[in-house]
């Protein structure tokens, strides 16, 4: 039986004083692996490893891309995908595009990755936020799965959806202000 093996397992896992149970560093390069994997060699199998039943995306680049050219409107702060099984649908009907990891950043439930898709007629370069929670899937490579995912709208330039009112090819600089 699994069970009596969680609760040492989750013991170890816990940071110094806290009752939350936290990402370990494999967790997190597990996840942030697998989820580059969904979008490059998708399959229902890793997808059921990866994120919950609950999973919710929220993108609106790809948001963008369904309000413009599918059959139904789609709100660009809206859920792009409200469970996995949506995401699953939606993804099995897409071809592998190119996705690379560049950085992965992470906390107690909290994933942050750089990634890029090397594409024509440009690369892009994202950056996506996954929120994971503790499933205890002993079965899966983590036993943490991704719950949410936030992304930016880096695809539309080389899909020709957004044209950039610059088509110079020198850094921009950006000033934020407060």
């Amino acid at each position: 039986m699994k069970l009596p093996i969680i609760a040492p397992l989750a013991a170890s896992i816990l940071p110094i004083g806290s009752s939350a149970l936290c990402l370990l560093p494999s967790d997190a390069k597990t996840l942030s692996t697998n989820f580059g994997k969904l979008i490059s060699n998708y399959s229902n199998k890793l997808a059921n490893q990866t994120l919950t039943p609950d999973f919710v995306d929220h993108s609106e680049s790809v948001n963008t891309l369904i309000d413009s050219g599918g059959s139904a409107p789609q709100a660009l702060l809206g859920n792009t995908f409200s469970s996995r099984a949506q995401f699953e649908a939606a993804s099995a009907a897409q071809p592998a595009e190119p996705f690379t990891v560049k950085n992965m950043w992470y906390n107690c439930d909290t994933i942050t990755v750089r990634w890029e898709s090397d594409q024509t007629p440009e690369p892009v370069v994202g950056i996506s936020v996954l929120h994971t929670k503790f499933t205890a899937q002993l079965q899966n490579p983590s036993l943490f799965q991704i719950d949410e995912v936030w992304a930016d709208g880096a695809w539309l330039v080389n899909l020709g959806t957004f044209k950039p009112a610059s088509t110079k090819k020198e850094k921009r600089e950006v000033v934020f202000e407060a």
